[in-house]
């Protein structure tokens, strides 16, 4: 991770792809994006959790689940 980049915790939707060309994510209005700069980004795991709660979304751990990816100040 570099100075100007941060590693928060987003809901990555689909098979496993953490910071591959075509990966998803969960916005923060619950629906699908493809942009980084849209996912809906957390500090801690529980408001990851909470916010999918809050959403309706089925976190399965294959399809849907909570993981890392690195951000660029510029994608907060």
């Amino acid at each position: 991770m570099t100075k100007n980049t941060r590693t928060l915790w987003v809901i990555f939707v689909g098979a496993e792809q953490i910071g591959k060309p075509g990966t998803r994510y969960v916005a923060s209005d619950g629906t699908v994006t493809r942009e980084k700069t849209l996912a809906a980004k957390f500090v801690a795991y529980g408001d990851a959790e909470k916010f999918a709660q809050s959403k309706n979304i089925r976190l399965d751990g294959t399809t849907r689940y909570i993981g890392h990816d690195d951000f660029r100040d510029s994608d907060i």
